[in-house]
C-alpha cells in the first residue's frame, strides 16, 4: 500500500464531502500500491462502507474524477467482457490549497497570435469531417458494446445506440451501462434475465440507473460511518 496516498486522503478536502464519499476515498487510497492506483470492484468497496448497492459506488468515483481526485483507467478481459476499473489517484483538492500528489503545471506565457484569415468551408472539409464523425462514433458504440453484459443482435444494437446518442451523451451512456453492470454483479442475475440491448436501449431502461440525491446514499450508510471505522484500514 501507498503510506503517502494514504495520509494524502485523510486530510484532503474537497467539493460536496460528505462521511460517506470521503470514507470510500480513503478506502481507494488504502489500496493504492507505488504508483497511487488500484482495482477493487464496485461490490468490494460496497461492502466494506456498509453500502447496499454498489451502483451508489460507481456514482461517488464518477464524482471523484470529475473533481479531478482520481483518473480512471476501464479494464477488459480478453473475451471482450469488463472487469474492475484501475483508478489513479491524483487528489487534488477543491476547497482548499493544493494538497495532492500531483504537481501543478505552471501556465506558460501567453504567445502573441497572428491574424490569419480562415478560408470559406469546401466540400473536402465536409467529406472530411463527415468521416472524422462516422469514426468517432463507431468507436464510441464499439466501447458501449464491449461493456454490454448481453451480446445480441449488434446491427439493431447499434441503430438504436445511433439514436440514442441524440439525446444523451456517450459519456452519460457509459456511465449508466457500468451501473448496470455492477448492479447484476450485485444481485447475481442470470443472462436469461438480462434484456437484449436493444431493448434496453429503446425503453430507456438505462434512466434506472441515474443520479439521485446524495442524501439517500449518506442515510443508508450512517451506521458504518460514525463507528470507528479506522480502525479497519490496513496501515501497514
Amino acid at each position: 500500500m501507498s503510506i503517502e496516498c494514504l495520509n494524502k486522503a485523510l486530510k484532503i478536502q474537497f467539493e460536496g464531502q460528505t462521511p460517506t464519499k470521503r470514507l470510500i476515498l480513503i478506502l481507494l487510497a488504502n489500496y493504492c500500491d507505488d504508483q497511487n492506483s488500484c482495482y477493487p470492484s464496485y461490490t468490494h468497496i460496497a461492502k466494506l462502507a456498509g453500502l447496499k448497492d454498489p451502483k451508489h459506488i460507481a456514482k461517488i468515483v464518477k464524482e471523484f474524477e470529475s473533481l479531478g481526485l482520481l483518473k480512471i483507467q476501464r479494464r477488459f478481459k480478453d473475451d471482450g467482457g469488463n472487469t474492475s476499473n484501475r483508478y489513479f489517484l491524483t487528489l487534488r483538492s477543491t476547497d482548499t490549497p493544493p494538497h495532492g500528489l500531483e504537481t501543478p503545471t505552471p501556465p506558460s506565457p501567453e504567445t502573441p497570435s497572428l491574424l490569419v484569415s480562415t478560408p470559406p468551408n469546401t466540400k473536402e472539409d465536409t467529406k472530411d469531417k463527415t468521416k472524422d464523425n462516422t469514426k468517432a462514433y463507431n468507436s464510441d458504440f464499439k466501447s458501449f458494446w464491449s461493456l454490454y453484459p448481453r451480446k445480441d443482435n449488434k446491427a439493431k444494437a447499434e441503430e438504436s445506440y445511433k439514436s440514442i446518442l441524440k439525446k444523451f451523451s456517450h459519456e452519460q451512456m457509459i456511465a449508466y451501462v457500468e451501473s448496470y453492470n455492477n448492479d447484476i454483479e450485485f444481485q447475481k442475475k442470470d443472462k436469461k434475465f438480462i434484456p437484449f440491448c436493444t431493448t434496453w436501449l429503446n425503453q430507456k431502461r438505462f434512466l434506472d440507473y441515474e443520479d439521485y440525491e446524495m442524501q439517500e446514499i449518506v442515510k443508508d450508510s450512517q451506521s458504518t460511518v460514525e463507528g470507528n471505522w479506522f480502525d479497519d484500514l490496513e496501515v501497514g
